[in-house]
């Protein structure tokens, strides 16, 4: 499959991904009447993060009412906080009622892009050398896809069974074995209740004890479903309830800490009501601010640790021998398998991208004091591109679906704007790019994500280059539409090519 010719008749755009960010995007592109684009997935199904990450208990830690498109509410949640099946469900629903079957390849994974600069065209190569072309590609593929691996002196030594949380080992029988778990972040909290009661022993090797809350979950009543099916204002108005709470918290995480001092003793009564050991609640016990690190919610972390057949350890990984794994402290435990809750490369995710922009510059050169880009959305030297969930638009306290809708209106209104004005490339300007991350970097200062912490949200530059330092609202309003003044302009002036979708 290709398109013939490096310069399309009809405008053309690639998008990559098929999790939220590229459905989102190819649903609006279909809504404002455009349908000469196509949405390339390496899987031989759509899904993203929710296909991928299948250990158990996998579950969202934003109410389901809130994350779900604002265009397509889901009456028929199960419960407050959807597992993974019941996401992936939905994003398959999206898929099929918008259509967007028509669009998709799977099983096309990209390999390399490349802008040509002669005909304004992105060239996109796949693992097979495989070729497409467009006008202008959006990557949907996000920064959680890419598993963290540890370099432990020897890992690789070890006979045992060892997979990461993305890559869950569901043929692996884990009853009666000695498990070594590494990482205490969101993926961990969630298996790790899961699996104890089945393991012989659990070694949960901790570097950091994490916050965690309460997570007020629960099911909904046929009586709820039948009010949201019957009366969508109803369930409307819990998403706006639910959307203006979580929002609530930057007032603490950026102005006021004090604030957050609430969360924090709500944490240290939950962590005292399951641990009642004195030595183990002392290890789970956060030496950090709340909110400097992501803030998990769950309701069986703390009991499954307090359970006999668990040991946190935390002093430290020394290495691995082929059946054990040592402590800095000098001692060996046996085990039968690792499991990495390691999470993903966020921060430096740009290095796995070969990508190349005007003048053949690379991503990862032009990210070599660290990922910046416009809006999370826009990045200099690389025209027609547009990136979902860029560097600068995580967040800590509220749903990423909201930022992936206000990047689309981004995207869109640019992608009308280069046919409207019949332009053959946008390339935001390096001025703008330069003001605007200095700004982000001077909001971030004396905020809680600036308090010390060692995070992912952290590059090796030492900046936050992660998090949107602010209210989503105001993220949404400079976001619903492009400012081309902000932009290099190129107007058409060579003669288009036939192009086609083969």
């Amino acid at each position: 499959m290709a398109i013939q010719g490096k310069a399309s008749k009809d405008f053309s755009v690639i998008i990559t991904g098929t999790g939220f960010s590229g459905i989102s995007v190819g649903i609006q592109l279909k809504k404002a009447g455009f349908h000469n684009f196509k949405i390339l997935e390496k899987a031989p199904e759509v899904g993203g993060t929710w296909r991928d990450n299948t250990y158990p208990g996998a579950a969202c830690d934003v109410k389901s009412n809130l994350y779900s498109f604002s265009f397509e509410p889901n009456p028929n949640w199960s419960r407050e906080y959807s597992a993974q099946p019941e996401i992936l469900s939905y994003i398959k629903h999206c898929v099929k009622k918008y259509n967007l079957e028509e669009h998709i390849v799977y099983n096309w994974e990209v390999k390399t892009s490349i802008y040509h600069e002669d005909t304004a065209t992105w060239e996109i190569i796949n693992t097979k050398k495989e070729q497409l072309f467009c006008n202008v590609v959006v990557f949907g593929n996000g920064p959680l896809h890419i598993p963290s691996l540890p370099n432990i002196p020897g890992i690789h030594d070890f006979q045992g069974a060892i997979f990461h949380s993305a890559r869950w080992n569901h043929d692996y029988d884990l009853k009666g074995k000695n498990v070594c778990v590494i990482g205490t972040g969101a993926s961990a909290i969630q298996f790790v209740p899961e699996i104890q009661p089945k393991v012989k022993q659990l070694y949960l090797m901790q570097r950091t004890a994490p916050w965690v809350l309460p997570k007020p979950d629960s099911e909904f009543t046929p009586t709820q479903h039948t009010l949201f099916e019957k009366l969508p204002i109803i369930q409307q108005l819990n998403r706006d309830f639910i959307y203006y709470l979580n929002e609530a918290q930057v007032l603490g995480f950026m102005y006021e800490e004090r604030i957050l001092k609430l969360g924090e003793r709500i944490g240290l009564r939950h962590l005292k009501k399951y641990i009642k050991d004195e030595t183990l609640r002392k290890k789970l016990t956060p030496t950090y601010r709340l909110g400097c690190k992501r803030v998990l919610l769950s309701n069986n972390y703390y009991p499954a640790l307090a359970q006999s057949n668990v040991d946190v350890v935390t002093e430290g990984i020394e290495k691995f021998t082929e059946t054990t794994v040592v402590s800095k402290d000098g001692k060996q435990r046996a085990i039968d398998a690792i499991i990495l809750g390691t999470g993903f490369h966020v921060a430096d995710s740009f290095q796995y991208f070969d990508v190349h922009g005007r003048g053949g510059i690379q991503m990862k050169d032009a990210f070599m004091n660290g990922p910046e880009a416009y809006y999370g959305a826009s990045i200099h030297h690389f025209p027609n591109m547009f990136m979902m969930l860029g560097p600068n638009t995580g967040l800590g306290h509220n749903s990423m679906i909201y930022m992936i809708e206000s990047q689309t209106n981004f995207v869109i209104d640019g992608i009308q704007k280069m046919i409207a004005q019949d332009l053959r490339s946008v390339e935001v300007k390096k001025e703008v790019q330069d003001d605007f991350n200095i700004s982000i970097q001077q909001k971030l200062k004396n905020t809680i994500w600036d308090s010390g912490c060692k995070s992912w949200y952290i590059s090796e530059n030492g900046k936050n280059h992660t998090v949107w330092p602010g209210f989503t609202t105001e993220f949404r309003r400079r976001t619903k539409t492009i400012n081309l003044n902000d932009f290099i302009l190129e107007k058409n002036s060579i003669k288009k090519g036939e192009a086609e979708w083969a």
